[in-house]
């Protein structure tokens, strides 16, 4: 079943280099203001990008032979 890791990786690609393009945008927009709150947002977008992601890797997974 090849074909939905090929499916995988032509939707994962393109959603990370979106995701890191807003998520550098609300990072420029918000840093700056105080260390704590630079700590805390970098945090937030650091792993805010698993959660869209878990269905397809769950879905990979689960029909892996």
């Amino acid at each position: 079943m090849r074909w939905r890791h090929l499916l995988i990786t032509i939707f994962i690609i393109p959603y990370l280099i979106i995701y890191a393009i807003i998520a550098i945008f609300f990072i420029d927009l918000i840093s700056g203001i105080s260390w704590i709150i630079d700590l805390f947002v970098y945090a937030i977008f650091g792993f805010l990008w698993i959660i869209p992601t878990i269905p397809f890797v769950n879905w990979l997974a689960k029909n892996e032979s």
